[in-house]
């Protein structure tokens, strides 16, 4: 029996009973819209999910904390704090981990006075702090354009970068402010005007102006102060920049530039800084802070490799901070239990689908018993009868995937157009909420990629193969003399 004759019988035969194989074709419609349509939800609130908490943060930078926090867990009620030991020599050895793209301290340095070397140090800054870090690290923090300047490149040094607001509050140290009017002045400068100094003009350099090294009593625990003896060196920086002013909608009524306020500075520069400063308060060696860092942050390559690395930390004894890779892995786990239900619903539908199939195929060999025993006598194999039924039955479910995943490619288009379908979709699976509990813009409700089309219809066909198989191996085990007896 050739394939085009089991093919050639097959279309017959469904055609034969026109309304009966259409019935049983939107049996596995339905089944295949409920499982796209559900699955495609799960999809999109997943999607949704990845997108609030990307605008968070970074998936793929991690931080360690010296101090790190972490809730309680299911087997504990206490919350987790520790100590992590975050010093140059884990550093060095986070760097040289496969999926790590740079690592850097984040090192905090209070009391720094800024001055540019012209005009011998005429104009200078209120104190402020400021935060070293490595240059490798700068195109991993999402700054844009420069107002001025130029930005350090990946191994350099001597270097600072310098937020917008901060920036325009240079002022005369030769003629400080006194009046309400002038500290109003510098602390609110008007943002749409450049700097009153132009401070990439020339070098800078660095001046710190703490009164000595802090240090926690053993005995009382109380932190001292240790006085400075002599003036401490004060360090050129070549490369200045300043960052541009972007601000972006907060979503709370205002506006805002994350970096107007920042001063990012050479972290090797800051330590030289932090050792001048404790050899001339007489620190001792054990109580050296020097190359002990509060953050480390790591950016890596992707997710996957975000997760290596966190398990390579704990290996090391490092304790994570609660952070949105905890908060996503929380997420998810809702998520696929959400998933989980709304496909268990959808595979029901097409469990009933595949009953109907079943059940049209058996209804169809009891029809068709005198024309199976036929084909018996006149020497038909088994397995070409047993062919044309599953063919049968697996083009009843291929039409019903394809058509149903037509149907769904509508009514996901829909949910992600029609406004009021959209809004209360979002409400129920949570994606227009936000970290706040205020409305955030939902992305689309329901996502059908290619994958889920293509798997839909091959599933569809795989089911009405499955339902034939029964009907098919009833038809090779009736009777040839029976069968041609039968009316």
């Amino acid at each position: 029996m050739k394939i085009t004759d089991i093919l050639g019988m097959g279309f017959r035969n469904l055609l034969r009973r026109k309304t009966r194989t259409a019935l049983t074709v939107t049996g596995v419609v339905v089944g295949a819209v409920a499982i796209v349509i559900m699955l495609s939800l799960g999809i999109g609130m997943n999607e949704n999910l990845n997108n609030s908490i990307e605008r968070m943060g970074d998936l793929t930078v991690i931080d360690l904390q010296e101090w790190p926090w972490r809730p309680p867990s299911d087997s504990s009620e206490e919350y987790v704090q520790a100590q992590n030991r975050l010093d140059d020599a884990l550093l060095e050895k986070i760097k040289t981990w496969d999926g790590v793209v740079a690592a850097t301290p984040f090192l905090e340095m209070w009391s720094m006075n800024i001055q540019p070397t012209m005009r011998a140090g005429k104009y200078e800054t209120m104190d402020t702090w400021m935060q070293g870090i490595d240059s490798s690290f700068i195109p991993y923090l999402g700054i844009g354009e420069l107002e001025a300047g130029s930005m350090p490149q990946p191994g350099d040094s001597g270097w600072i970068l310098i937020g917008s607001r901060r920036a325009r509050q240079f002022y005369d140290s030769k003629r400080p402010p006194k009046r309400q009017k002038d500290y109003e002045a510098i602390w609110n400068p008007d943002m749409t005007q450049p700097p009153k100094y132009n401070i990439t003009k020339e070098k800078m350099y660095l001046k710190n102006r703490s009164e000595g090294a802090w240090y926690q009593d053993p005995a009382s625990g109380e932190w001292k102060q240790r006085q400075v003896r002599g003036k401490l060196k004060e360090h050129v920086l070549e490369t200045v920049g300043v960052i541009a002013y972007n601000p972006i909608d907060s979503g709370w009524g205002y506006e805002y530039d994350q970096f107007e306020w920042q001063i990012y500075v050479d972290y090797k520069v800051l330590i030289e800084l932090q050792k001048e400063m404790e050899k001339a308060s007489n620190v001792k060696p054990r109580d050296s802070k020097v190359g002990i860092y509060s953050t480390i942050r790591i950016k890596v390559k992707d997710i996957k490799a975000s997760e290596t690395i966190q398990n390579k930390l704990g290996e090391e004894g490092i304790i994570l901070n609660y952070g949105l890779s905890d908060m996503r892995d929380e997420m998810q786990q809702n998520q696929a239990m959400m998933q989980m239900i709304l496909g268990g619903i959808g595979a029901m539908s097409l469990l009933v689908a595949a009953i109907g199939i079943a059940n049209t195929m058996f209804m169809s060999i009891y029809e068709r018993t005198k024309e199976i025993g036929v084909m018996k006598v006149l020497g038909c194999p088994l397995g070409g009868i047993k062919s044309m039924f599953l063919f049968e039955a697996s083009i009843i479910g291929f039409c019903g995937g394809l058509v149903g995943t037509g149907i769904s490619l509508v009514g996901s288009y829909l949910m992600n157009t029609y406004e009021p379908l959209k809004a209360a979709l979002g409400n129920m699976s949570g994606s227009n909420t936000g970290w706040w509990g205020n409305n955030q813009e939902i992305e689309a409700i329901s996502v059908i990629p290619p994958w889920l089309i293509a798997l839909a219809v091959i599933f569809a066909t795989i089911i009405g193969l499955v339902s034939g198989y029964m009907p098919a191996t009833r038809a090779t085990k009736i009777s040839a003399l029976e069968a041609i007896r039968n009316e």
